[in-house]
């Protein structure tokens, strides 16, 4: 089977601060210089997007203020920008193309303006990350990770664990799913959204994932369709996909232009199951 596989970016930060060093405030700190995480695969088989754009993260829904209290932001080595969830109160659960060369990160819990000093925001640092030992950048296989905390988070209206699908759960294809993410706005951008966003997306079949990207397409892969420009952007990486309150996907890859309508992959959260459960105790 012929297929093409271009890695166009994967951007990772060269800033690797002592993790002792406070970050610095969100007054001080300069949005525009924090590298939205992604990476990029070059589909075999580009989808003719004729669609008008709707509602997508890249300028689509602002969501109500924390009404994704399982939803936090990543900032790896003060200078690039992840998603990820709350799985434990002591427990993150993000993409390892994200942690893979981070020295420590912040996690930013209770963000609605993720540049803001809010007051429903809490930020815990850590330098303890778990990437999965069988990572493959070139290959997008394993792009899971778990960054441990050292002191619990505090639970409340706006901080919540988002339980993970059994391993069990079957493969969702035709579900209706829900993705968020501080993820860009656009393809003109290239800074993240300052506000949190929301869309529902429909979950395909592997096989016609596969049909778009190719091999790199594996059974621990998920993908939603991106008919309708929807789906995940630069800065999405390592956030949930949910479908009915549980979580089924954390994004890993998807097409250079985020308009075009390609599908987006997730590392699927039924095939890492035992790995979390090992590493996270969850």
């Amino acid at each position: 089977m012929k297929f093409a596989l271009c890695l166009l970016a994967i951007v990772f930060s060269a800033v690797a601060l002592p993790a002792e060093m406070p970050l610095e405030s969100p007054d001080e700190l300069d949005w525009s210089k924090i590298t939205p995480e992604n990476v990029y695969i070059e589909p075999i088989n580009p989808v003719k997007n004729v669609d008008l754009p709707e509602s997508r993260i890249i300028g689509g829904i602002e969501v109500a203020p924390n009404s994704v209290p399982y939803q936090v932001g990543v900032l790896i080595n003060g200078a690039s920008f992840c998603g990820g969830s709350i799985i434990s109160t002591s427990r993150i659960l993000t993409a390892a193309h994200c942690t893979i060369r981070a020295s420590f990160v912040e996690i930013r819990f209770g963000a609605h303006i993720i540049n803001q000093n809010e007051a429903t925001q809490v930020r815990i640092t850590s330098t303890n990350i778990i990437n999965h030992r069988s990572y493959n950048s070139f290959l997008i296989s394993n792009d899971i990770s778990v960054v441990l905390l050292p002191s619990a988070v505090t639970l409340n209206s706006r901080i919540q664990v988002i339980p993970l699908a059994p391993a069990n759960a079957g493969t969702f294809e035709g579900a209706r799913a829900f993705l968020s993410g501080w993820g860009r706005d656009s393809d003109a951008s290239n800074a993240i959204s300052p506000v949190l966003r929301g869309v529902n997306l429909n979950i395909i079949s592997n096989a016609a994932c596969r049909n778009v990207f190719g091999l790199v397409v594996l059974s621990s892969t998920i993908c939603t369709s991106g008919t309708g420009t929807v789906g995940a952007c630069n800065g999405d990486s390592g956030g949930p996909l949910v479908v009915d309150g549980v979580q089924v996907g954390i994004v890993s890859f998807g097409s250079r232009s985020c308009e075009a309508g390609n599908p987006t992959a997730y590392a699927r959260v039924t095939s890492f199951r035992n790995w979390i459960t090992e590493n996270a105790g969850v």
